[in-house]
């Protein structure tokens, strides 16, 4: 059966929070974007630093240390674990099923950031999740979208050009703590820079 169909779900969290608590920033954008290179390199550059913690994905996918340094479990596994509230947020995408586990949320009570990839369909359910959301959303022209699925090796061009003309503007919902659009097609030196300054942003941001 096709995990496609679930919608994203949310487990009992700090809803109605206020200050004091940490930002949790969603990275979000096209697939081929580049959103798991830019959190790789931030992670590398921050991590030293306890105030910020990097999510690890739980998905129904085998792990490749290439792309995501993701955790991996079969469908049923994932399921149960849903089943009795261990993630904070999940949603399904592309034929899988994403998860994050509800141990983040007490990182967000700390006062730490938390930065995860996310799918544009989860965005809504995180504002419920978490009481202060910030977005980094990676964008990069449709010609490159393309190549860098292509060159992953899972689908052909003609499934990446389908897979990129799929994807819309993000709703942005109501009471952010920051939004900044980040274009990846270029030099990745300074998409990387561009990203660390959303999170050193964000950063002072939680600590007010």
């Amino acid at each position: 059966m096709s995990p496609e169909p679930f919608s994203p779900v949310i487990a009992d969290g700090p809803r109605g929070a206020g200050r004091g608590v940490g930002v949790f920033v969603a990275v979000v954008g096209p697939s081929g974007a580049g959103k798991d290179t830019l959190i790789r390199r931030a992670a590398a550059a921050l991590g030293g630093d306890p105030g910020v913690v990097f999510a690890r994905r739980i998905v129904t996918r085998e792990a490749d240390p290439e792309a995501e340094d993701h955790a991996s479990l079969d469908l049923a596994a994932f399921e149960a674990r849903e089943a009795v509230g261990r993630f904070c947020l999940a949603w399904g995408a592309h034929g899988l099923r994403y998860g994050l586990d509800q141990d983040l949320l007490a990182h967000i009570e700390r006062g730490r950031l938390v930065v995860a990839n996310l799918s544009r369909r989860a965005i809504g359910p995180a504002a419920l999740a978490f009481p202060r959301l910030a977005i980094a959303e990676i964008t990069a022209p449709r010609a490159v979208l393309i190549e860098r699925i292509v060159a992953r090796g899972r689908e052909t061009r003609p499934e990446a050009k389908a897979r990129a003309g799929r994807e819309a503007p993000i709703d942005v919902p109501d009471g952010l703590e920051a939004h900044r659009r980040i274009d990846n097609g270029g030099a990745l030196d300074e998409a990387t820079a561009a990203f660390l300054g959303f999170l050193a942003k964000c950063r002072e941001t939680g600590l007010r």
